[in-house]
């Protein structure tokens, strides 16, 4: 009985811990951004956005090339705009055009991560791209991990010309579940991104890639969420693959077999 008291107390302790702290524990912005120039990206210059709340945030832009489609790029939920250069020049050097924007709180950018203030990041991603004239049918939403939340939700409220998701999960929530499982995580999570329950508004085609030997969102997170698009859609699956282990030359190859052939 004397071992009881002490056991509750520090479960509880720990549920505090994860209450408290779980944004940095679901946010891990690193590193530093050095000016684009350092990073050779040819024809990317250094755009400042303004959310809704008036946070400013860092992004990388280069124009697309005529007559090519734009991603506008949503990383995932670890390290800085910096470890995605090579992605962006592979992407780039094909023609697309390329918008990558730094969240709230992660290098470059002010305030702070939540759902909500990363999906405000997305509306002024959008309200950028709209003022140099880009319309929707010829932006490509890229969903990264945690992106593919932000991604997601866009898509369920207007169509775009795809829309590309790597790793992605059907709820932050979910996926916390598996990892937290000695905890309510349903009562303490916060930020939950429930892709789930905005995939079946989908009306952009949309294409989706994940690895069989993912250890931080299981596949058939991915498979769960495929299942409830009923846009046009497909699944590339990669035996052996962990997260967000993806060639840069292989997702290109996959997305202009997918995309129309003039995209």
């Amino acid at each position: 009985m004397k071992f009881i008291i002490p056991v509750i107390l520090f479960y509880l302790f720990l549920l505090i811990f994860l209450f408290i702290f779980q944004r940095s524990l679901q946010y891990m912005p690193s590193g530093k951004i050095n000016k684009i120039s350092s990073y050779l990206l040819e024809g990317f210059v250094e755009k400042i956005l303004t959310t809704s709340d008036g946070t400013k945030l860092l992004s990388w832009y280069k124009p697309a090339e005529k007559g090519k489609k734009t991603i506008l790029y949503f990383q995932g939920n670890a390290g800085s705009l910096g470890d995605r250069a090579h992605k962006f020049s592979v992407f780039a050097k094909d023609g697309f055009g390329i918008l990558g924007i730094s969240y709230h709180g992660y290098p470059g950018s002010g305030g702070k991560p939540s759902e909500s203030s990363l999906i405000d990041d997305g509306k002024a991603a959008l309200k950028f791209l709209s003022d140099q004239n880009i319309s929707k049918e010829n932006i490509i939403l890229f969903g990264e991990s945690l992106g593919s939340g932000i991604a997601v939700q866009l898509a369920a409220k207007e169509k775009f010309a795809s829309v590309i998701l790597e790793s992605p999960f059907s709820s932050a929530l979910s996926v916390a579940q598996k990892r937290y499982w000695f905890a309510p995580v349903s009562l303490l999570l916060k930020d939950k991104f429930e892709s789930i329950k905005f995939a079946p508004k989908i009306t952009s085609p949309t294409l989706i890639f994940h690895g069989t030997a993912d250890q931080i969102v299981d596949y058939s997170e991915g498979k769960k969420l495929f299942d409830t698009i009923k846009a046009p859609k497909k699944l590339i699956t990669v035996e052996g693959a962990q997260h967000l282990d993806f060639k840069e030359e292989f997702l290109l190859e996959k997305i202009k077999e997918f995309l129309p052939e003039e995209y």
